[in-house]
């Protein structure tokens, strides 16, 4: 049978048993911290997006008296009768051309607008966003959708049909005919207030560990923690192992004969420490076998 552990050996195992849990809880801590720095981020954009369609869909359309080359599509025209045209760009139309100008020149976050019922082939969705489509209209509770992949977060947020969303999207024949002309009287029609429309999809570089780690690993974090640990080691080697390493030293001495080795210790009645009653224990036992010895001698 193998010999018994020393206690020494054993609080040096759940010492560093605590460190491997501690270092374990902190790498959770960082991938919960990464999800919520890119989450709000992504939320962040969102947000300026919806913003800007419900702007635009405020007024309607955007008019703009100018095409320009990368951007040559609208959805109707007004002739001012002074040889100037006005084109007009509807919410879908402008946000389209705001995703293409802030994904260029964005440095992290880019977006798309699109939905499982598009009339612009740009706008098809991807797996994921087929995905979170199909997750949105199973569930419109559903506050949003993620998940990382090839080294991306990706982020995404419903579309829900409101009543100024029922002009272009509701029934055919309410529909301007501008809209008709262009998109016909079949495509993403037929929706009632509360439908998911679509989605505002996010992408995000991820966060990798090693750059999440600093955030978490501060001197002042890195302090605490070491310091913990320092106070935890001298507490159990100066408090608990070397008195009880002295009190199994004296406890030798006095089975060895030697009684009047004495016992440093605060008495119970003072202290609620188990080593101080262990001590006393001994020092118990310590007074009987003076006894046993004095009624020896007694005796001879």
């Amino acid at each position: 049978m193998a010999k018994k552990s020393s206690l020494r050996s054993k609080s040096i195992i759940v010492f560093f048993i605590t460190v491997f849990l501690i270092m374990g809880a902190l790498f959770a801590s960082l991938g919960n911290l990464r999800d919520e720095v890119l989450r709000n981020e992504a939320q962040a954009v969102a947000d300026q997006v919806v913003s800007f369609r419900s702007w635009v869909a405020g007024s309607g359309m955007v008019w703009v008296n100018k095409l320009t080359p990368e951007f040559q599509d609208y959805l109707a025209i007004h002739d001012t009768g002074d040889s100037t045209h006005f084109y007009g760009k509807n919410p879908a139309l402008a946000t389209r051309e705001l995703s293409v100008i802030a994904n260029k020149t964005s440095t992290r976050a880019t977006f798309t607008v699109t939905s499982d019922r598009i009339r612009q082939k740009a706008n098809t969705p991807d797996a994921f966003e087929k995905t979170a489509i199909a997750q949105f209209t199973a569930d419109k509770s559903t506050p949003f959708v993620e998940a990382y992949q090839d080294d991306k977060y990706r982020y995404a947020r419903a579309l829900i049909v409101k009543e100024g969303c029922l002009k272009c999207h509701g029934d055919p024949k309410d529909a301007p005919a501008a809209v008709i002309q262009k998109y016909g009287d079949k495509n993403a029609f037929g929706y009632k207030i509360g439908d998911v429309r679509g989605i505002i999809s996010v992408t995000l570089p991820t966060i990798g560990f090693m750059e999440a780690l600093p955030t978490l690993a501060n001197p002042i974090s890195l302090g605490a923690i070491l310091l913990a640990f320092l106070i935890n080691f001298f507490f159990n080697t100066r408090f608990i192992l070397s008195r009880l390493q002295k009190l199994t030293e004296d406890t030798k001495a006095i089975v060895s004969g030697k009684l009047d080795t004495p016992l440093d210790y605060t008495p119970p009645k003072e202290s609620n420490d188990e080593v101080d009653h262990l001590y006393h224990s001994v020092d118990l036992l310590k007074r009987s076998m003076e006894l046993v010895v004095k009624k020896i001698k007694r005796k001879d």
